[in-house]
């Protein structure tokens, strides 16, 4: 029975570590009180440039994409956990600025079109 549990929870740590690492598309959409507002693809970045995201309440996020990466560089919130977050690693965990209802994370890649942002 030992045997057992011991070889489920290896299997679960396994799965968990898969799901954490697991290889993710390089488009990334910008989602803002549930509709996607941008689409970024991160293998076109070469260089390093902001993009800036107004909320409709009258606040802001700023937003830094650099050589394949992105991840919330400045925003007016009260707890700017959104900044803490770093750079987007992981399709397993977006970045998340509740109060501006923003979020940035992994799409799969599609045939769709690219918005301005991303061209």
């Amino acid at each position: 029975m030992k045997k057992f549990v011991l070889a489920a929870l290896l299997l679960l740590i396994g799965w968990c570590l898969w799901r954490w690492f697991a290889p993710h598309g390089q488009i990334v959409e910008i989602v803002q009180r549930g509709r996607v507002i941008a689409r970024l693809d991160l293998s076109r970045e070469t260089g390093s440039r902001t993009i800036d995201i107004r909320s409709p309440g009258g606040g802001y996020n700023r937003l830094l994409v650099e050589r394949g990466r992105v991840r919330v560089l400045s925003a007016d919130c009260p707890g700017q956990d959104c900044v803490r977050m770093g750079w987007l690693r992981s399709a397993s965990l977006p970045l998340i600025c509740l109060p501006h209802g923003l979020t940035v994370r992994y799409a799969p890649r599609s045939e769709g079109d690219l918005d301005s942002l991303s061209q």
